[in-house]
């Protein structure tokens, strides 16, 4: 009877540690788009539908005095640039706390072929501009909705993930549309809506292959 007790109470901090959610769920590896406002930069942290990923976030960096010159020269040229940071708890950025961590620059998408640019790179986060959780994948919202920031004179439209088939897109706007809602269009066709309200518009990112059912 001894011997079954102590086996019930060994196992008990594993049936426990399974059905509580593990901390280091967190820290991992968590890509973002770099893009600037003017001569500051933001990234925004690249969601996916499932846990614990399933934040998007946008926060204001800075990168070394040496180093964010040549980064914001690259921006104006358009390139793409993604952040791989090293391992970090996403909570810091959730929460809306101020950090750094050291990440490395990819021309491109780290994940589809980018080439690093340059490696371990102190990046601070200083200030959270925009959070929000993606809705479960079996709770219906739509697609339509944007979200409008400003930072440092430029707006930008963050649209607002929905259930699958969604996107992840980024827009900087001359000025703010009439509607930030767009039912039923492809992100190519919202591009086109807004040009038509005579706003210049850039797209910084669009993702798809990611958000399929």
């Amino acid at each position: 009877m001894k011997m079954l007790l102590s086996i019930l109470l060994l196992g008990l901090p594993l049936l426990l540690a399974a059905q509580t959610p593990h901390q280091h769920d967190y820290t991992g590896s968590h890509g973002m788009l770099l893009f600037a406002a003017n001569d500051s930069l933001l990234v925004s942290h690249l969601p996916l539908y499932r846990p614990p990923h399933d934040y998007q976030l946008v926060y204001e960096v800075a990168l070394p005095a040496d180093i964010q010159p040549a980064v914001l020269a690259a921006l104006q040229q358009h390139k793409l640039l993604t952040l791989l940071p090293a391992d970090f708890d996403l909570r810091r950025m959730i929460n809306a706390s101020a950090f750094s961590v050291n990440a490395d620059i990819y021309l491109g998408h780290f994940e589809r072929g980018g080439e690093r640019w340059l490696n371990g790179i102190a990046v601070t986060f200083s200030r959270q501009l925009y959070q929000r959780r993606l809705p479960a994948v079996n709770k219906p919202a739509d697609n339509g909705s944007y979200t409008a920031i400003s930072q440092h004179g430029q707006m930008f439209l963050l649209h607002q993930i929905g259930t699958p088939p969604g996107y992840d897109h980024i827009l900087k706007v001359s000025a703010l549309p009439q509607n930030l809602q767009f039912n039923h269009n492809t992100p190519e066709q919202i591009l086109g809506l807004i040009q038509q309200q005579g706003i210049e518009v850039q797209q910084l990112y669009l993702e798809t292959q990611d958000f399929q059912p």
